[in-house]
C-alpha cells in the first residue's frame, strides 16, 4: 500500500497573537500548607495554613530524603519520590538510637544503595549547584580507609568530577572533585579533611554546607564547626566566589553534562547511617527553616522540629499555551506583605509536555512585573513553550505571629504563529520530467524556509520537497520578491533520501504525468522539529512534465 500525506487547505480567522491569561484558584491538591482566604473586597487569594508548621521536610527546598525506614528490598524511591533507588542492600535495624521506625546497617562488601541521578534534579543538573547541604547521621562500628558515606563522581571527562565524603584516619574527609573552575575554566578541587577524631559506636550528625553568597564551604559535627574553607578569589569571604557545577562550562558561558553517574551511599562502610538528607540551602538557612542541624531527631516525620520563617507553597497545574514557541512577557502578582515576610515565585516553561511532578523541566527564579522571561537563553534555545507552570512560596515571619497573602496571579504572553502559506504559486514551465514553480516570498520577519508538497491526486501528498542541492529551500533562493524553483528526480532522490521516516513515496516525475503541487512556509523557530511552526499549504497547482516538440 502506497503511503501518502492528506493536507487539506484550511480556511480561519488568524487568531490573537498577544494575550493575559488570569489563573483562577488552584486545585486543593496543589497547595502545600496553603489555604484559600477571601478579602474585604471580595478577591478571593491564599496565605500560609499553619504558622506553627511541624511536618519533616518542605519538598522544595529538599532534594532528597532516605529516613532507611524500611528494609532494602522494600526501597525503591527516597522518601521524597524524587530519585529512582537502582539497588540497595543493607540490613534494616530498628532501635539503638534509630530514628523513628529504624535505619540502615552496613557492613557486607556488597552492601550499599545506588541512586539514579534523575535529569533536571540536584544530584542531576549541569547548572551552578548553588547553596546546598549534605547531611546524615552515621554510628560508625569499624574504621577501615576507603569507608564512602556518600559519592556522586563522573570520570568521563578524563578526571574525577563530583562529590565524596568518605572516613579515612578516623576522620570524615570532604572532596569537592573539579565542580570549581578557575576564571579560565581550568577546574580545580577543594578537599575538607581536618577536624575531629570520631570514636567507634557513637552517633554524630554530620552536613557539608555551601554558601553561594559568601562562598564558605563548610564541615559540621553534631551543629559544630568541624572546618572551614571560603572558596573565592582571595580566599576570604564574598571576594570572587567560585561556583559550584558538576557541568563542564562551553566558550558560550553554558554547561553541559558530560555524564550522569550513579550516587553511592554506603559504599565500604562498616556502621549505622540513618536520616540522608540533600537541601538547596546553606546550613544556617536550613536549621533557621527547619532546625534539622544538631538536634535529637525521633522520627524524620517529626524530627523534633519548631520551624521558623514556615513557607507555603502554592504549585499550579501545568497550564497549555494554544502553540508552541510562546513568550512570556510579563508575571505579576498582587501580594499584601506582612512584617517579616516574604513571598517568592518561580517559573518554568518547555515545548514538550511536562507533569506537575516533573524533574526534568528547571525551575526558575522571577521577580513580581517579571519581564523578558523569553529572552532568557537556556542552552541553545530560548525560554519559551507551549506548557508552563508556576509556583508562589509563602513565608511566614520568624515569630510565626504573620503570614503573607498573594491573589490575582496572571502572566501576558505573545505567540508565535504560523507563517501565511505562500501566495501566488503558479507553473511558469515544464521539461522532460521536470517542473519549474515559482511563488511570492513570504515577508514575515522569521520566515526561514518553504517546503514543497507533490502527489499525483489533489491534496494528497506522495512527497515533501524541503532541499534542493544541499540547501533549504529560502527567500535567497531567488532575487527579487519571488522565489524560482525547479524540481526533477534528482532533487526528488535527494529529499527522499533525507526522509527520517520513510512513509511517503516519493514518485518520480515521468513525461504526460499529471502531478499537483502545494507550497507551506515555515519560521526559525526549532526548524526541523515538532515543534516548528509551519504553515497550511496554498492552493495546489497542477503540471504535466513533457519534452515538447522534437521538431525545431
Amino acid at each position: 500500500m502506497l503511503a501518502v500525506l492528506c493536507i487539506y487547505p484550511l480556511v480561519y480567522a488568524r487568531i490573537e497573537s498577544t494575550g493575559t491569561r488570569v489563573f483562577p484558584l488552584v486545585p486543593k491538591r496543589c497547595l502545600y500548607n496553603v489555604k484559600v482566604i477571601t478579602d474585604q473586597s471580595g478577591q478571593e487569594g491564599y496565605t500560609v495554613k499553619d504558622l506553627t508548621y511541624k511536618a519533616a521536610s518542605d519538598p522544595f527546598i529538599t532534594d532528597i530524603v532516605l529516613s532507611f525506614n524500611t528494609p532494602s528490598s522494600r526501597l525503591h524511591r527516597d522518601d521524597l519520590k524524587h530519585y529512582r533507588i537502582l539497588s540497595s542492600d543493607y540490613t534494616f535495624i530498628a532501635g539503638g538510637g534509630a530514628l523513628g521506625k529504624g535505619c540502615a546497617q552496613f557492613y557486607k562488601k556488597e552492601h550499599g544503595v545506588a541512586i539514579e541521578t534523575a535529569k533536571g534534579a540536584w544530584l542531576g543538573t549541569c547548572d551552578d549547584l548553588g547553596s546546598f547541604t549534605i547531611e546524615f547521621r552515621l554510628y560508625p562500628k569499624k574504621f577501615q580507609d576507603g569507608s564512602v558515606l556518600f559519592s556522586r563522581l563522573g570520570y568521563l571527562s578524563g578526571r574525577k568530577r563530583g562529590i565524596e565524603i568518605e572516613l579515612k584516619n578516623q576522620r570524615i574527609i570532604a572532596g569537592l572533585y573539579g565542580i570549581f573552575k578557575h576564571p579560565d575554566g581550568e577546574p580545580f578541587d577543594v578537599i575538607l579533611k581536618r577536624g575531629r577524631a570520631l570514636q567507634k559506636r557513637r552517633w554524630y550528625h554530620f552536613s557539608l554546607s555551601f554558601d553561594m553568597l559568601s562562598g564558605k564551604l563548610t564541615k559540621y559535627l553534631n551543629g559544630e564547626e568541624d572546618e572551614v574553607q571560603y572558596v573565592t578569589k582571595s580566599g576570604e569571604p564574598f571576594d570572587g566566589v567560585y561556583m559550584p557545577s558538576f557541568g563542564k562550562p562551553n566558550q558560550d558561558g553554558t554547561r553541559q553534562c558530560l555524564d550522569l553517574p550513579q550516587a553511592y551511599i554506603g559504599k565500604n562502610y562498616h556502621g549505622l547511617l540513618d536520616e540522608f538528607r540533600i537541601s538547596y540551602r546553606q546550613f544556617e538557612d536550613v536549621a533557621q527553616y527547619a532546625e534539622i542541624a544538631s538536634k535529637n531527631y525521633h522520627t524524620v516525620a517529626t524530627i523534633g522540629k519548631i520551624p521558623l520563617n514556615v513557607e507555603g507553597v502554592i504549585t499550579s497545574p501545568v497550564y497549555t499555551f494554544p502553540g508552541t514557541g510562546t513568550s512570556v512577557t510579563e508575571f505579576r502578582w498582587e501580594e499584601r506583605p506582612a512584617k517579616n515576610t516574604f513571598i517568592w515565585m518561580q517559573f518554568r516553561i518547555a515545548d514538550r509536555y511536562f507533569t506537575e511532578e516533573s524533574a526534568d523541566i528547571k525551575w526558575y527564579r522571577i521577580d513580581n512585573n517579571q519581564k523578558n522571561i523569553h529572552l532568557k537563553k537556556e542552552s541553545v534555545d530560548y525560554l519559551r513553550g507551549k506548557y508552563y507552570q508556576w509556583r508562589a512560596h509563602l513565608v511566614s515571619s520568624p515569630d510565626g505571629k504573620r503570614a503573607p497573602s498573594i491573589s490575582d496571579v496572571k502572566l501576558d504572553y505573545r505567540l508565535d504563529l504560523s507563517p501565511d502559506p505562500p501566495r501566488f504559486l503558479e507553473v511558469p514551465g515544464t521539461g522532460d520530467r521536470k517542473v519549474t514553480l515559482k511563488w511570492k516570498k513570504n515577508t514575515e520577519n522569521d520566515i526561514l524556509g518553504y517546503k514543497i508538497y507533490y502527489g499525483i491526486v489533489p491534496d494528497r501528498y506522495d512527497g515533501i520537497i524541503a532541499v534542493i542541492n544541499g540547501g533549504k529551500i529560502t527567500n535567497a533562493a531567488s532575487s527579487g520578491n519571488v522565489i524560482q524553483v525547479k524540481i526533477t528526480n534528482a532533487v526528488i532522490e535527494e529529499n527522499r533520501k533525507q526522509d527520517k521516516w520513510g512513509k511517503l513515496t516519493y514518485p518520480i516525475l515521468k513525461n504526460t504525468v499529471l502531478y499537483y503541487f502545494a507550497v507551506s512556509a515555515y519560521d526559525s523557530y526549532k526548524p526541523d522539529t515538532p515543534f516548528n511552526h509551519e504553515s497550511s499549504p496554498s492552493p495546489y497547482v497542477t503540471a504535466r512534465p513533457y519534452e515538447g516538440s522534437e521538431i525545431r
